[in-house]
């Protein structure tokens, strides 16, 4: 929910400030053309880009320096925003700037012959942390990860070009201030969380320039305990009350047999706001959907509102959590089912009004999450209608009512006025007879005959106190911006009987042995070499190919130097049989993957480099990541495009 509504012949809605709401350019009307797409569920074995290594599972014994910034009082003292408000920022003055945090950092001798360093946290009555980093350098082989006191083996572990893939997207969108080179971290729960930063062999600490000026502080508890069918049933719900407290007006889904497949593309946000005028930051949630397109691509689509997130980097710091329902009716514990994704998304769209944000994720949405179908028909008047959604940030509930009505509304900084456009209303006005909606079901889908065909903005000032008497919700309807909508949910690859061509992930490896990077295409084989072979340090997703010839044509092949362990990468033809004649040093293994000589198709440029002191070569399609290498290792020889591949999905 974004507003307070009241209904009259025209009715004004307070709902706080809209801050940072980015208008699509044009006004889009009314669908031309109706669409339907049936639902979709993600298979069982998709790799998932984030999986455990050895270093996690080894341990890690660096002590790390302090900050602790003591208790914080008056925390929930935010600002009025259309979003519900679960965290606030701190400011650790300790690391405002890079030269501080570099002060802080005392740096060790790692395992493989590199440095090693920590700093560990401490927000007194937090009930989890984000950190705020601020990266104005970082070498792409760096390894960040995250861990807190009571759980040490709860490893996440990140490379560092994963961490400026992900802020080189807010750059590209035009965020060059510090909230677009801030990397926050993945949220942890309770109130330390320590910050390891591990460099390579040859890499000096001066390279690294980055400060930590924000901590998030949560104060609710969205790590909430697992339940299981032996427990859950002889468990107090009152023991394990979940953010969004259960009552009479809010439903819960495992109560009804309703929408079970079409609950599971439901998924709850939580995300860092834009950056306030006083330089502080704030904890939104809202709900969002995971949508299907015509092609049946998999492609993460994901719909929410735009007064929920309507920029690239508050896209980027997304995390979302699936599965997010109790464990049995009423319960009031998590399904231990519930995953947490935490990879940020990319932005496609965005409307101040209609309010409707679309997104893709950068991660896999998980086993048995559904794709769901949706319908861009004109709901009929009178039509019964459902509502999925996270009240409160909490478990996820369902609402049941009618489409009544259509209205128009117009949105401005602090207020919504809407009319009623019985023809012609982009809006549909919904009363409910059992559930509602609230702060936290922002941008949850409105579902007609299990088919998605809205986008919640906001609800009346009913409340559950009232169990929620004439309680009504607004929803943009998904007609009023398919036509700006089709470009990705109908019409990407051609028509819909066309398959869309499809792009995997090329993870990324770096040999601490002989300083070189390995690339697979295989989430077996890096798999595999995670497992068996100590000296390749995985640093996650490096970019995307294409796993037919439609939209890349031209085949990359690879090459195994069994002089030195490195590996080769080439599209040129030429080059390839170059290498076959001349250096029988080189083992061909084959097609690695396809990829484009010329630009298209939305591609970014494969930048190569050729050391001159190993022979070997070096890969990356990030730009920061280019300049970093250009300006620091001179024994590096730019050898400019080798081809175009992907930046996301």
């Amino acid at each position: 929910m974004g507003w307070m509504a009241k209904i009259g012949v025209a009715s004004l809605v307070s709902w706080g400030a809209m801050a940072g709401l980015a208008a699509a350019a044009g006004s889009p009307g009314q669908a031309d053309q109706v669409f339907k797409v049936p639902a979709l569920e993600q298979p069982a074995g998709v790799p998932q880009e984030f999986v455990r290594t050895k270093s996690m599972e080894a341990g890690l014994a660096i002590q790390p320096v302090a900050i602790d910034l003591g208790e914080w009082i008056a925390l929930k003292s935010a600002p009025e925003l259309p979003v519900q408000i679960i965290g606030a920022s701190r400011a650790v003055q300790q690391a405002q700037s890079a030269t501080q945090t570099a002060q802080l950092l005392q740096w060790q001798t790692s395992a493989n012959g590199g440095t090693v360093a920590a700093l560990s946290v401490r927000s007194g009555g937090a009930q989890g942390l984000r950190l705020g980093l601020v990266v104005d350098q970082l070498p792409g082989s760096a390894m960040l990860r995250l861990y807190t006191d009571h759980q040490p083996a709860a490893v996440f572990e990140i490379s560092g070009q994963r961490v400026m893939q992900m802020l080189q997207a807010n750059l590209d969108a035009g965020d060059n201030s510090e909230a677009g080179r801030t990397w926050w971290t993945p949220s942890s729960s309770g109130e330390q969380v320590t910050l390891e930063i591990e460099l390579p062999p040859g890499t000096m600490p001066e390279q690294l320039k980055v400060s930590l000026p924000q901590v998030m502080h949560i104060y609710e508890n969205l790590s909430l305990p697992l339940g299981t069918d032996e427990t859950d049933a002889a468990q107090e719900d009152a023991k394990a009350m979940p953010l969004g407290d259960p009552v009479a007006c809010h439903l819960d889904v495992n109560c009804f047999t309703q929408l079970q497949d079409e609950r599971k593309g439901v998924a709850r946000m939580a995300y860092v706001t834009e950056r306030m005028a006083d330089g502080s930051y704030y904890y939104g949630l809202c709900t969002g959907s995971l949508l299907n397109d015509a092609q049946g691509s998999k492609t993460p689509y994901f719909l929410t509102a735009a007064h929920c997130m309507s920029t690239q980097t508050l896209a980027s710091a997304l995390e979302t959590d699936w599965f997010y329902t109790s464990t049995r009716c009423s319960s009031n514990s998590l399904s231990p089912n519930s995953v947490n994704l935490r990879n940020g998304a990319q932005l496609l769209y965005s409307s101040a009004n209609p309010d409707v944000t679309l997104l893709k994720l950068n991660d896999t949405p998980p086993a048995g999450a559904v794709f769901l179908g949706w319908d861009s028909s004109i709901v009929p008047n009178n039509t019964p209608v459902v509502g999925v959604h996270h009240p409160d940030g909490g478990l996820q509930k369902i609402s049941f009512g009618t489409m009544s009505s259509r209205f128009d509304c117009n949105l401005d900084g602090k207020s919504v006025l809407c009319t009623s456009a019985p023809n012609s209303g982009n809006y549909y006005y919904v009363p409910w007879s059992m559930g509602l909606t609230q702060q936290g079901s922002s941008g949850s889908p409105l579902f007609n005959n299990g088919a998605v065909t809205g986008v919640l903005t906001g609800a009346s000032e009913a409340s559950c106190r009232a169990n929620g008497a004439g309680a009504y919700s607004f929803y943009p309807s998904l007609n009023s911006v398919m036509p700006a909508l089709r470009k990705w949910l109908v019409d990407a690859g051609g028509a819909a009987t066309t398959p869309v061509s499809g792009r995997m992930p090329i993870y990324r490896f770096y040999n601490t042995q002989n300083g070189t990077h390995f690339f697979t295409a295989s989430a077996q084989e890096r798999d595999a070499v995670i497992q068996g072979n100590p000296n390749y340090q995985y640093e996650n997703i490096g970019f995307y190919a294409s796993t037919q010839t439609a939209t890349a044509p031209n085949a990359v092949y690879r090459f195994y130097n069994n002089n030195s362990g490195s590996h080769f990468y080439t599209i040129n033809a030429d080059e390839r049989a170059f290498v076959m004649a001349n250096y029988p040093q080189f083992s061909v293994e084959g097609v690695a993957w396809y990829a484009r000589q010329v630009q298209g198709d939305g591609s970014v440029p494969m930048y190569r480099f050729y050391n001159t002191l190993t022979g070997a070569h070096f890969y990356t399609t990030n730009p920061s990541e280019r300049d970093f290498v250009v300006a620091t290792y001179p024994q590096f020889l730019f050898e400019g495009i080798a081809y175009y591949v992907w930046g996301s999905q």
